[in-house]
C-alpha cells in the first residue's frame, strides 16, 4: 500500500466540529503572513478581519470575469453539507501547496483541540481559497483592487482564476465520487493521535500556549508501591543469610526388566510380528503407448477459478481490478416462488471460459466476479427455462462496478401470476 499524501493526513485528522474553526484559523493566518510576512505564527496569528473581507475576494471574481452568480449560489448552497465542506478544505491544503507547511499542521493539531464555543459557523470560502492560491504565488493580498482587475496571467490574475476553477471544481464533482473521497477523507483517531506532538518532539524555541495535549495538569498523584508505611524492615534481621541447599532425591535407572515386557497371561498368545517383503507390494503396471488416458473434469469451482484468472489477464493490464457478487433471481412471476434447478451461464465478451450452476431451492445462484476498478465490467447472464416453458434461453446483460459489493438481476416467467398475468418479454 502507497504512503497517504500529507493533505489527506492532514485532513483525517480534524473531526467535524472543528471543520469550520480551522478553515477560519487558516484564513486568518493566511492573511497575516500575506500582510506581515512570516513573522506570525500559525498559533498566535490574528490578523484584523477587515484587510482582506469576502466581499472584496467576491468583487474580484465578478470583475475578472471569472465566475458568474449562478456558479456563486450553487457553490454556497453545496457548502452547508459537512462532506463538501471536508472535500473543499482537502482541495485547498493540496492545491495551494499549504500541505507541506508545518505552520499549518500545527494550526490543524490546536484548532482539534480547542473549544468550539462562540466560535464563527459560516466560512468566508471565497476570501479562504482566494488568499491560499495567492500565498501559492507569493503575491500580497493588499494589492488585489477591484478597481484595478489584474490581467489574466499576471500572478495576481494566476490566483483568481485558480480560485474560480476551484469554485467549479466543487460543484461539478458527482455525487458518486463525492462519497468516495469523502470515506477516504473522514475523521480517524488514529491519524490525528498521530499527528499530536509529545513533550519530547517539541522544540524548545516554539511557543505553545499551555492547552493540552502539551502540558499535562499539575494533577497530584499518590504512588501505593513506594510508599514508607508499605514497606517495612526489620533491624534485627541477619545482612547475610546463608541460601538454603536444595535437597536432591535418588536419581532414576532403567533396568532390562523394565524394559521387557511383562509375562502373558495363560490364554493369551503372542503372535509373531508382521513383515512386509518388497515382492509384496503393489507395482502398478505402467499404460501402454495405445491406451486411452480418461481425464475427469475439475469441479465448478476450479472452472470459476480458470474464468477468474481469464478475466483478470485480459482486462487487469491497463487497470486495476476488484471482485464484486451477482445474485442471479429466477421466478415464476415477481414476489412469486423461485425455480430450482434451472442452468444459469454467465460470460463475458472476450472470454472463451464461463461460469456456470443452478439455482436453489429459492430460484437464486450467487457467484463472484471481477471488475475492474474505474470503469467496471459487462457480463451475459442466460437462464435455461424447464421443459414445460419450452426450453427458452434467456439472456440479460449486466454491467457491474467495484463501487457495491452484490448486484441483484431478476428472471420473471411472467409479470403477474396466473389468471391474469402478462407473459413476460
Amino acid at each position: 500500500m502507497g504512503k497517504t499524501e500529507p493533505a489527506t493526513t492532514l485532513i483525517q485528522t480534524i473531526d467535524n466540529q472543528h471543520l469550520a474553526l480551522f478553515a477560519q484559523r487558516l484564513r486568518d493566518w493566511l492573511i497575516a503572513a500575506s500582510i506581515h510576512g512570516a513573522q506570525e505564527t500559525a498559533v498566535s496569528a490574528q490578523p484584523s478581519t477587515n484587510v482582506f473581507t469576502e466581499s472584496r475576494a467576491k468583487a474580484l471574481l465578478k470583475a475578472t470575469n471569472a465566475t458568474d452568480d449562478a456558479t456563486l449560489h450553487d457553490f454556497t448552497r453545496l457548502m452547508e453539507q459537512e462532506t463538501a465542506v471536508r472535500l473543499a478544505l482537502h482541495d485547498i491544503i493540496k492545491n495551494s501547496g499549504l500541505k507541506d507547511n508545518d505552520e499549518v499542521t500545527a494550526l490543524a493539531a490546536v484548532s482539534n483541540q480547542s473549544s468550539i464555543q462562540n466560535q464563527q459557523s459560516t466560512i468566508d470560502w471565497l476570501s479562504l481559497s482566494m488568499a491560499a492560491f495567492a500565498w501559492k504565488s507569493e503575491y500580497p493580498l493588499n494589492q488585489l483592487d477591484p478597481a484595478t482587475p489584474p490581467e489574466p496571467y499576471s500572478p495576481a490574475g494566476q490566483a483568481v482564476k485558480r480560485t474560480a476553477h476551484f469554485l467549479r471544481q466543487q460543484i461539478q464533482r458527482s455525487a458518486t465520487e463525492r462519497d468516495k473521497l469523502a470515506r477516504k477523507l473522514g475523521f480517524r483517531e488514529a491519524a490525528a493521535a498521530d499527528k499530536t506532538p509529545d513533550l519530547d518532539n517539541l522544540q524548545a524555541s516554539e511557543v505553545q500556549p499551555p492547552l493540552p495535549p502539551y502540558y499535562r495538569p499539575p494533577i497530584p498523584v499518590n504512588y501505593p508501591e513506594i510508599s514508607r508505611n508499605t514497606v517495612s524492615i526489620d533491624d534485627n534481621e541477619p545482612a547475610n543469610e546463608p541460601t538454603p541447599t536444595p535437597s536432591r532425591s535418588a536419581s532414576i535407572t532403567i533396568t532390562e526388566d523394565d524394559l521387557n515386557p511383562a509375562p502373558l497371561p495363560g490364554n493369551v498368545t503372542r503372535m509373531p510380528s508382521i513383515r512386509i517383503t518388497t515382492d509384496q507390494v503393489y507395482q502398478p503396471t505402467p499404460p501402454s503407448s495405445g491406451s486411452t488416458q480418461v481425464v475427469t473434469p475439475n469441479s465448478g469451482a476450479q472452472a470459476a477459478t480458470n474464468f477468474t484468472e481469464s478475466v483478470r489477464q485480459t482486462f487487469g493490464r491497463k487497470e486495476p481490478m476488484g471482485t464484486t457478487k451477482l445474485r442471479v433471481l429466477v421466478q415464476e412471476y415477481p414476489d412469486g416462488p423461485g425455480l430450482y434447478g434451472l442452468q444459469v451461464h454467465v460470460t463475458c465478451q472476450g472470454i472463451k471460459s464461463y461460469v456456470a450452476g443452478t439455482t436453489n431451492r429459492d430460484g437464486k445462484f450467487l457467484c463472484e466476479l471481477p471488475v475492474r476498478v474505474n470503469t467496471g465490467l459487462t457480463y451475459d447472464v442466460d437462464v435455461t427455462w424447464p421443459r414445460e416453458m419450452n426450453n427458452e434461453i434467456e439472456r440479460k446483460s449486466i454491467t457491474l462496478n467495484a463501487d457495491r459489493t452484490e448486484f441483484n438481476l431478476p428472471f420473471y416467467r411472467q409479470m403477474k401470476a396466473e389468471g391474469g398475468g402478462q407473459k413476460a418479454e
